[in-house]
């Protein structure tokens, strides 16, 4: 990896394959173009899983002289965090990442990035909808010419696909927390024989696997053994499942896993479009080359309040401004 010396870098979860270096790339572009960022020498790097963030971060602050003064910021999607643990990692001081030679994480305000896209179902009916009926090569095109999509039906799909997700958000919810509080990325749990339905079902398979897994590991991990009760407790749990009545969209679609809901909503589109030739990456694809250069757009809003600060400092370090 080559380090260039008055770049800034920003380190993003994402495989190679993914689209979102592309997408930051542009959003970054169109907001300084458009004078909300200052013009700054930049580079977007893809490290795979969070757990990269570190080593990569340290070969940068071994050859920049730009990260001698500013952190290598590392943007992390927020999961299943609490607010109480992304609220302490911010409260962290820009000079401790850099004395560390460890990433400055900054969170995405939302479980991840697809979370935004489900902000814009009514500009993806309409993309939707102008899908030609008509074979170009290997492009996207529609069999069915009678059907269109409606922001509505788009969120009565989502609303009614959080609604049957509850028990399984809970379920990866539970995963999460219990690798973080384990302190330990190799222990997992393990993926239950049978599909949980319940409450009941969790607690029951969640206190085996402490037993489990405190054998296999030989560490004793027993305190952790009420986590499943003390997430349920939590005000976001306890409307979903004990009041379905009360079931929050808005809350669903900042803090659920969004690329699954994302896919689901393709999924369900080009069945009743006939769309074919649209995977995942070309309809994340379609979208964001829709919105990366709108301003309205929540994900572009995100971006440019989340790197203002840096840039600004980079800015007025390397004297562009």
């Amino acid at each position: 990896m080559q380090i260039l010396d008055n770049f800034l870098y920003i380190l993003i979860e994402g495989e190679p394959e993914s689209p979102e270096v592309a997408v930051i790339d542009r959003v970054i572009g169109n907001l300084i173009n458009q004078g909300l960022l200052s013009n700054i020498n930049y580079r977007v790097v893809e490290i795979g899983g969070s757990g990269n963030f570190n080593s990569i971060a340290k070969l940068i602050y071994q050859k920049s002289k730009v990260h001698q003064r500013i952190p290598v910021i590392g943007i992390s999607d927020r999961d299943f965090r609490t607010q109480d643990r992304i609220d302490r990692e911010l409260a962290k001081q820009d000079n401790q990442s850099i004395n560390n030679k460890s990433a400055r994480i900054i969170y995405w305000g939302r479980h991840e990035w697809e979370n935004f896209l489900l902000e814009e179902t009514e500009i993806i009916a309409n993309l939707l909808n102008q899908i030609p009926s008509k074979s170009l090569k290997s492009k996207p095109f529609r069999r069915n010419t009678t059907n269109n999509l409606t922001k509505i039906q788009l969120d009565e799909w989502l609303i009614q696909y959080f609604q049957n997700s509850i028990i399984e958000e809970l379920f990866e919810c539970l995963k999460f927390r219990f690798r973080e509080a384990a302190n330990l990325q190799r222990l997992n749990l393990d993926k239950p024989k049978s599909k949980l339905l319940s409450l009941v079902d969790i607690e029951i398979w969640f206190k085996n696997q402490i037993v489990s897994k405190a054998k296999e590991s030989r560490l004793n991990i027993f305190s952790l053994k009420y986590m499943s009760q003390d997430i349920v407790k939590e005000n976001i749990w306890q409307s979903y499942i004990n009041d379905p009545s009360k079931f929050d969209f808005q809350q669903a679609k900042i803090f659920f896993r969004g690329k699954e809901a994302l896919e689901h909503l393709r999924t369900k589109a080009i069945k009743h479009l006939s769309i074919e030739n649209l995977g995942e990456p070309s309809f994340k694809e379609l979208i964001l080359r829709e919105l990366d250069n709108n301003t309205n757009s929540l994900i572009v809003q995100e971006l440019g309040l989340m790197l203002k600060p840096y840039f600004q400092q980079a800015a007025n370090l390397t004297r562009i401004e």
